[in-house]
Formats: C-alpha cells, structure tokens, sequence
C-alpha cells in the first residue's frame, strides 16, 4: 500500500515536471514522445526506491507512467483555459472543476498520443523489470 501511494505521488510529481517542460518549450506542448525519456527515471525510482519485486514494480511503473500521462493531459487544458480566458492557473482549476479539466483533457489525446503513452508504459514496465534494486546497506 505505502509502495502504491509513493509511486502515485511520484507519478504526479513527474506529470507536473513533464508539463513544466511542456510550457517552457512551445514546440513540445502538444506532444507525446516526451513520455519515452520520462519513462526510464521513473521505472528506476519505483524499482530503486518502492518495490524491490520484480512484477509489483513492472506494473507499479507502467501505471505511474499512465497517471502521469493523464494528469500532465489536464494540466495541460487548465493552463490552456487559464490563459484563453485570462485568469490564473488555480482559479481556472477552481472554475473548471475535475470532471471538465478530464472530459477536455480526452478530447485533445490522439490515436498516436495514446499509442505513446501505452509504449512508454511497455517501457518503464520492462526497465522496472530489468534493473536491479537498490541495495540495502
């Protein structure tokens, strides 16, 4: 359970790094491919630091890369909204609500979004799979 709630905050943690990426780099802001890069620090911190058993951490990555993925794509139409309707980042948040930000969130994923998404999952479950954990010194 403690190993689940770490690699979901570490999927947040990486959603947001990803979209920080995203605005810092207009051309990156509709894309997906940076999940690819992504994929492999986070399948070493989930191995290395969460899960030491080899399935748990393959599957433990694949669905932090999934959460992550999904929470960069609503960070993502929270700042679109916040600045198509000139207000703040939290506020647009506040108004927008979760149902919005997921529904508008699923609208602007492509086919080929989706099929990025899914290999870096495949990715960080076999990167999980196949690094070694830390050792406990």
């Amino acid at each position: 359970m403690v190993a689940a709630f770490g690699t979901l905050m570490l999927a947040l943690a990486a959603g947001a790094l990803w979209l920080l990426l995203c605005l810092a780099v207009p051309r990156l802001h509709p894309q997906a491919w940076p999940a690819l890069p992504l994929a492999l620090p986070v399948a070493a911190l989930v191995r290395g630091w969460m899960i030491e058993a080899r399935r748990p951490a393959a599957w433990l990555s694949a669905a932090a890369m999934l959460v992550a993925a999904a929470y960069l794509r609503v960070l993502l139409m929270a700042s679109a909204l916040a600045g198509s309707f000139g207000m703040g980042f939290l506020q647009a948040v506040d108004h927008a609500g979760p149902s919005m930000l997921l529904s508008l969130a699923w609208l602007s994923v492509t086919p080929l979004d989706i099929g990025l998404y899914a290999v870096s999952a495949l990715l960080a479950a076999v990167v999980a799979w196949n690094l070694r954990p830390r050792g406990r010194g």
